[in-house]
């Protein structure tokens, strides 16, 4: 994560002294076992990257319930880094109503 100046790309914060950071959508170890090049990456604040580890730890798992197998499996790779992305989308979206509610309630 490098430290950078300019605005977090969810909430907006606007730093000029590096508090805001490169932040890959995808976690490193996981394109890494997957296979890939690194993810892409956003600006975010401390707050909303600290918001968006917690969204992940809630909607990232690695495991999915077999309904054939009847039991859980480990998800392949390619399973995580799609819930990854979705999880940064759905946290963007989140904000973004945050954000949109708190301008309509002054």
């Amino acid at each position: 994560m490098t430290d950078v100046t300019g605005a977090c790309k969810v909430c907006g914060y606007v730093s000029h002294l590096g508090a805001v950071a490169q932040h890959h959508i995808i976690p490193r170890d996981v394109t890494k076992q997957a296979g890939m090049p690194e993810s892409d990456t956003v600006n975010l604040c401390c707050n909303c990257h600290f918001e968006l580890y917690t969204w992940y730890r809630t909607k990232v798992t690695d495991m999915v319930y077999d309904p054939e197998a009847k039991r859980f499996r480990d998800k392949s790779w390619d399973e995580k880094v799609k819930d990854y992305k979705s999880a940064f989308n759905e946290f963007k979206k989140y904000k973004e109503e945050q954000k949109k509610s708190a301008s309509e309630g002054k």
